[in-house]
């Protein structure tokens, strides 16, 4: 597929803000957020290769850490998702600990003055110590910043009936199963970002059993459990539009990656 211009899902209510109110609202809880932007020792955790698997189901890489908090609900998705895709990234030389919430935002706004995502750089302006939602593009900003190659696929339209995404769900499992796996199910492949219009979770993994085939999910806004949620081809339908962020296992020459950010639609 072509590289193509990445559509925006994340849907925040601070794009439709006017100037005033938005800097009215930063000011009010500018404090609130220094205090209460938590890292991942605030959040619940949980590895993958600690779940409940089956014979069926195909996960990520075991060292990939799952959290999940109330402190931030509601506008943190997209920084807990990608804790759980940098965690799986720690055996790298470049990355010793996950980032803090407050520290993925600094780095995102360094990606930005490095001249990654001019577009999106404009169009939110700053995120330090805010609440503002980070969508795909601000996941590739912040990997990039890292030297980590990132990769958007774009799933903008449904493939199948009832506005369901069967290319979506082939593209998950083909990405699961291209490789080996133990006995448990475990690869060496890391989690995937998932981005529908106004929410992210992270994807450990795919199940196949005789019913049909489920996507193993982790919503940071819902307590971590050994059991990851099944979402189905029919929950596909609850959104118009897909995208997915997923990572090069070998670091890059941040020098090498490129600053304007494109992907690849499908279908």
């Amino acid at each position: 597929m072509d590289p193509a211009q990445v559509i925006d899902l994340t849907g925040s209510s601070d794009n439709e803000e006017s100037v005033a109110m938005k800097h009215t609202k930063i000011k009010a809880i500018g404090d609130y957020i220094r205090n209460r932007v938590a890292g991942p020792h605030h959040a619940e955790t949980i590895r993958v290769e600690d779940l409940a698997s089956t014979p069926s189901a195909v996960l990520c890489t075991k060292q990939t850490q799952l959290y999940s908090t109330t402190r931030d609900r509601g506008w943190a998705c997209g920084y807990r998702n990608c804790q759980m895709l940098l965690s799986s990234l720690i055996p790298l030389p470049i990355l010793n600990t996950v980032p803090q919430v407050i520290e993925l935002q600094q780095m995102l706004e360094q990606a930005w003055n490095a001249g990654f995502d001019p577009d999106g750089c404009a169009q939110l302006g700053r995120v330090v110590n805010t609440r503002k939602w980070i969508g795909a593009t601000e996941i590739y900003c912040i990997l990039a910043h890292m030297g980590v190659r990132a990769h958007i696929v774009d799933f903008h339209r449904a493939t199948g009936a009832n506005g369901t995404h069967p290319a979506l769900f082939t593209w998950i499992v083909e990405y699961f199963t291209s490789g080996s796996k133990d006995e448990r199910g475990l690869t060496n492949k890391h989690p995937l970002y998932l981005q529908h219009q106004g929410h992210s979770r992270t994807v450990v993994g795919v199940e196949m059993a005789e019913e049909g085939v489920s996507v193993l999910v982790f919503d940071p806004d819902v307590p971590v459990a050994r059991t990851p949620t099944r979402f189905l081809l029919s929950h596909t339908k609850n959104a118009q539009q897909y995208q997915i962020v997923y990572v090069d296992s070998e670091p890059h020459n941040v020098a090498q990656i490129p600053k304007t950010i494109s992907s690849t639609r499908i279908p």
